[in-house]
């Protein structure tokens, strides 16, 4: 199993540390923990990965929920043995195909402009098997155009997703083109390959984000429509208009797919 899981970590030694040949540790801020915190909400963990070594700069303390581990003990690889082995095939073509698109797809300006959005499966330090949102983003970029710190958030979504996906999206953080749901087992990039759009992306209003996000946060109809000054009979008309715009079955399925847009944080 521990060789398994370190072919993740040899593939990115391989891809990005060998080209970073500059060690250069992240400075954090008690302001930049604040933030980075409201991005992880529910059961997460965040860290700061450096490519050059990758060695965690920076690691919520939230994260010994799931390891066991203290932050100050914890290396990137006891994170890595955290995933199901039989995850290990598909977390390596993710990986590959996320090389692929930020140093052979995108130019030197915009490594930073996007957020990487795959699920996967990990077992916690009590044997618990839980589904687990990850999404990152390159922070700052190396003088000869390589990701150097990526800022990565891990959120429990064993609630609304029973599986893992064998696909990525990149997200656009400033509105420009993205890529949804891009394939992976060839695990490599082409802009064919995924959707520019998400089933649920650029399709809802204002409101209907708004009371999507909510639902996602656990509230129920009638505190929605206590929360924004509505009539309940509104709130479940909302809610049957976002289900049919976004093809989703049910509240579950709707808030699993519109994190996996990018809607949700």
């Amino acid at each position: 199993m521990e060789t398994e899981n370190h072919k993740i970590s040899e593939l990115w030694r391989r891809e990005y540390s060998s080209e970073i040949l500059q060690y250069s540790r992240y400075q954090i801020t008690e302001q930049f923990e604040r933030m980075a915190a409201l991005f992880a909400p529910g059961e997460s963990y965040f860290y700061i990965l450096n490519m050059h070594n990758l060695e965690l700069d920076y690691i919520s303390p939230s994260v010994e929920k799931f390891a066991g581990i203290s932050p100050e003990n914890l290396t990137m690889d006891e994170l890595l043995k955290l995933a199901l082995p039989e995850e290990i095939e598909k977390l390596e073509k993710k990986e590959l195909v996320i090389k692929d698109f930020f140093c052979h797809y995108l130019t030197p300006s915009e490594l930073t402009k996007y957020k990487i959005i795959y699920s996967y499966k990990m077992v916690d330090h009590k044997k618990r098997t839980r589904v687990m949102l990850m999404q990152a983003t390159p922070i700052s970029v190396s003088k000869n155009n390589m990701p150097m710190h990526v800022f990565t958030i891990h959120c429990d979504i064993t609630h609304i997703a029973a599986n893992s996906t064998r696909s990525v999206s990149f997200v656009n953080l400033q509105g420009g083109k993205s890529f949804y749901n891009v394939p992976v087992d060839k695990g490599i990039f082409k802009p064919t390959m995924g959707s520019a759009e998400s089933d649920i992306s650029g399709s809802l209003t204002t409101r209907e984000r708004e009371i999507v996000d909510l639902l996602a946060q656990g509230y129920g109809a009638k505190q929605i429509a206590d929360h924004l000054n509505l009539s309940i009979h509104t709130i479940h008309t909302h809610r049957k208009n976002v289900l049919a715009k976004s093809g989703c079955k049910n509240t579950a399925e709707l808030i699993a797919e519109s994190m996996m847009a990018g809607i949700l944080r």
